[in-house]
């Protein structure tokens, strides 16, 4: 049989029309929403290390408080990003972000083609555009490169194959055990994929089918577990980290805490989601015996997930995307037809208005992609979210008039402090919280900055920094400004510094607003790396 017998041109123009599209318009909204990561220097300082020494940094060299061994699940993706950062500079961090998502999309409409049970297109361009918006508009994890899109694409894939799997093609059972062992050296999200595997042991019992194969190969995939820098001590880490408490952090709170918007979003999607399956439930008939409680159990769990903590919606868009797909569409061609033999319109005049909408939504794609690369600068478009998100000024005050020591900070600060400023200044600690630092280290800063508790300021005067700086709109300002061992010396629209006794200057240098320069040099460093001594 020759390879044309089996070719659809047709599908294949259709494809990649659709690919194309999908990724222009992903670049656009990467450019439109764009962002430098409060932990990327942190990434960065990993990164440099990995990709000159081969092996991950062990030990914390740029904090003045007390720190384990640096356990660090990102430090392979950290130094992917170190390469990219260095050989295409910031503009290749927008496009790696890019690519992962479309990365990520791309293996969605695989895992929804190997899905489909009758003739429906996999590459339906309103679907992904829905996906897309909710991606970028509602999830905090979209406006920059991060390492959870690892986890992300990974799941996407992962589900993919689990999918091939259940279709009988158990070749696809011998690639988990290799994907999670670059999986759990790129990203802490690894432990998704153990659960998922599990509860697609546990859906397939359900269902009746053969269900063992997944046990078996969950083993090999704990067991591939072993196989990292840091040996069984790392996988107690991950395992504590699964149950630590991150309330204090916005990303690992639940949707419920944060505006009307994201409350109208999620119960809109768990509504329609709801809504699509009970339909196709009745439309079919579907009794218990026939329903797939492999989907149901993935989508009870992950939406529960994404219902806990804001940075598991990532995972819950994946799966609604996956196991939705059909049902959306069975839902809006039922519609569709109903409303077509109200208006008594022909099946042709139908089939040429869906050609007609689908030339328009990829006309309107093209437009808007092409207006944000014309209108955002191409090589600064991250510059004006940056100087809103990190303390520029105050760093450049504190190096203008030559003042070191150690300096206490939110720890979203952090490591763009370490990047930037060590070893000048150390730190109190930075975003990676439990990597390094203790829990009660992190609580005794929050307590500090909302002056909570009998003993708020233990964070001060247990570690006693030079330098304080804090927002304006944090409680401790007042206790800062009652307290006789510092003083305020800078203060802008947003920051306060306060210097110690021991640090304090008879006049000061002020920073103008002439950032040309800085961010010419915004990722050069003097870290020296070669002077860390790992324990």
């Amino acid at each position: 049989m020759k390879f044309t017998d089996n070719f659809d041109f047709k599908k294949f123009i259709l494809a990649s029309i659709f690919c194309f599209a999908l990724f222009i318009l992903m670049l656009a909204f990467s450019f439109k929403n764009n962002a430098l990561d409060y932990d990327l220097w942190a990434r960065l300082i990993m990164g440099n290390y990995v990709f000159h020494k081969g092996f991950p940094m062990f030990s914390d060299v740029v904090s003045y408080t007390p720190t384990h061994v640096w356990y660090d699940p990102e430090w392979l993706s950290s130094a992917f990003i170190y390469f990219v950062r260095l050989k295409f500079g910031v503009i290749g961090l927008t496009f790696l972000k890019a690519i992962l998502f479309f990365l990520c999309f791309v293996f969605i409409s695989f895992a929804i083609k190997n899905k489909l049970k009758y003739e429906t297109s996999p590459y339906n361009i309103c679907f992904y555009l829905i996906l897309l918006f909710i991606s970028f508009e509602f999830s905090i994890l979209a406006y920059t490169v991060r390492c959870q899109l690892f986890t992300f694409l990974l799941m996407s894939i992962w589900i993919f194959l689990l999918e091939k799997i259940r279709n009988s093609e158990d070749k696809f059972l011998y690639l988990l055990p290799f994907i999670m062992l670059f999986w759990l050296n790129v990203h802490g999200g690894c432990i998704a994929g153990v659960g998922i595997l599990f509860l697609y042991g546990v859906g397939e019992f359900l269902n009746k089918k053969p269900f063992k194969k997944y046990f078996i190969v969950l083993i090999f995939v704990c067991l591939v577990f072993f196989i990292n820098p840091w040996g069984v001590d790392y996988i107690k880490f991950l395992i504590d980290s699964s149950y630590l408490d991150r309330s204090w952090i916005s990303e690992w709170q639940s949707p419920v805490y944060f505006p009307l918007i994201f409350h109208f979003f999620y119960f809109l999607v768990l509504l329609g989601t709801l809504f699509c399956y009970l339909y196709k439930i009745y439309a079919l008939k579907l009794n218990y015996k026939n329903i797939d409680k492999t989907k149901l159990i993935l989508l009870v769990v992950l939406a529960l997930l994404s219902l806990k903590y804001i940075k598991h919606s990532g995972l819950f868009i994946t799966i609604y995307a996956i196991f939705m797909y059909d049902d959306f569409y069975f839902v809006y061609n039922s519609l569709m037809e109903k409303l077509r033999k109200y208006l008594q319109i022909n099946h042709i005049a139908i089939k040429y208005l869906s050609y007609f909408k689908t030339i328009v939504i990829y006309l309107l794609i093209f437009v808007y992609s092409l207006f944000v690369f014309l209108t955002v600068p191409f090589k600064y478009s991250y510059y004006s979210s940056f100087l809103a998100n990190f303390p520029v000024m105050p760093m450049r005050f504190l190096e203008m008039n030559n003042i070191e020591g150690k300096l206490f900070s939110d720890f979203y600060y952090g490591s763009f402090i370490s990047y930037k400023y060590y070893p000048n200044i150390k730190i109190y600690m930075d975003g990676r919280q439990e990597q390094v630092y203790s829990s009660q280290l992190f609580d005794e800063a929050m307590f500090f900055l909302n002056q909570f508790g009998n003993t708020p300021n233990k964070a001060i005067t247990r570690y006693i920094p030079d330098i304080i700086l804090v927002e304006q709109s944090w409680k401790c300002v007042n206790s800062l400004n009652k307290n006789p061992y510092y003083s305020r010396v800078y203060s802008d629209n947003k920051y306060n510094i306060y210097l110690a006794k021991n640090v304090q200057l008879f006049s000061y240098k002020y920073p103008d607003n002439n950032l040309d320069d800085y961010f010419e040099k915004l990722f050069d460093t003097v870290f020296d790396y070669s002077k860390v001594k790992n324990k």
